[in-house]
């Protein structure tokens, strides 16, 4: 197989380093107009500037680049060969999702993934697992935490600048953790929503708390931030027979600490040992494959001729719509903003 990648940044590198280890890989082009051809360790691979992306040999197509130019790019590569990895967000705003959605409509038989990869790490996966199984009962509520420091550099970085980002930290993070709920819960409406700029002044918010609410009643509410100034990665499921807490996440940086899933059993005080203090199970994970698990899902749809199983242009849909939502209550109601 031909593999493009458009963007060598962060998402980039990670996606080259898989596909390079992938059996059913042969070439791999890379196109960045902001790297020289003899960098990165990537001669023969990058494609010469001004030169024409050879759509012609070109198997599948991975957009890794800044969310101003993602949807032009997904259209076109969905036009052009039909298998189309995206990565998160899809797009700036709903208008650029909806650009690329129509594209998909467009185009008979393609395949269509986008980097929603944290459904894939295992403690989500376990907590999915025991879920399904019915042995903790139904969903009363989730409640999740999902956010970063930022960094010195901050508002220098690309995702701070309002035309190229579209959004702040909730399209940008807290994406993901929109994706998890739904995940467990299904479709989620709009109840309400706070959003802040109170110390970066970007524009963008830096923080974001938002409550929903799924089709049987269950409340979700997500906390994103890019003022937590310790990295922090958390879910909690309350359900009617226990609780699952995901913790910790494993990533290149290792600075959201280590990942595990807390098992508990609801117990009263004629079953505890100790009141309130039920026992719980912790499991521990040290191995992340939620990359290669991805391009391998991909790349395996791909060869088969078949659609994404996870990641699909219906879960993009289901969180971009509560973006949507979320970005529109806020034009209706002042934002705090930053003071600096």
């Amino acid at each position: 197989m031909h593999c493009l990648i458009f963007g060598f940044g962060y998402m980039g590198k990670i996606r080259y380093d898989v596909l390079r280890r992938h059996p059913a890989v042969r070439k791999i082009t890379v196109v960045d107009p902001a790297l020289d051809p003899s960098a990165e360790g990537l001669r023969g691979a990058l494609l010469e500037p001004g030169a024409p992306v050879p759509w012609a040999t070109v198997d599948a197509a991975f957009i890794c680049t800044p969310n101003n130019v993602t949807a032009d790019l997904c259209v076109e590569a969905i036009a052009r060969c039909g298998r189309v990895f995206c990565e998160k967000p899809p797009g700036r705003n709903w208008e650029d999702f909806c650009r690329i959605a129509e594209a998909a409509a467009r185009t008979p038989r393609h395949t269509l993934m986008f980097g929603f990869n944290h459904r894939l790490h295992p403690s989500v996966q376990s907590a999915k697992a025991l879920l399904s199984d019915g042995k903790l009962g139904d969903v009363l509520y989730v409640k999740g935490t999902y956010g970063k420091s930022g960094g010195i550099r901050h508002r220098q970085n690309w995702r701070s600048n309002p035309v190229v980002a579209g959004g702040g930290i909730l399209l940008d993070q807290g994406v993901h953790m929109l994706d998890l709920f739904q995940l467990f819960l299904g479709p989620l409406a709009l109840v309400e929503a706070v959003l802040t700029d109170a110390f970066w002044g970007s524009g963008l918010e830096d923080n974001a708390f938002i409550l929903l609410r799924s089709a049987r009643g269950a409340p979700a509410f997500l906390h994103s931030s890019a003022t937590l100034w310790k990295h922090t990665f958390r879910f909690e499921i309350g359900c009617r027979d226990g609780y699952l807490i995901g913790s910790g996440l494993l990533s290149k940086t290792g600075s959201y600490g280590r990942e595990q899933l807390v098992i508990g059993k609801r117990q009263f005080e004629d079953e505890a040992l100790a009141l309130g203090n039920p026992r719980e199970e912790i499991i521990h994970f040290d191995r992340d494959e939620s990359w290669e698990k991805e391009v391998n899902e991909f790349l395996g749809a791909v060869q088969e001729g078949q659609p994404a199983a996870h990641g699909t242009l219906d879960d993009a849909r289901l969180v971009m719509e509560v973006i949507r939502d979320v970005y529109a209550l806020a034009e209706r109601q002042p934002m705090v903003r930053s003071a600096t």
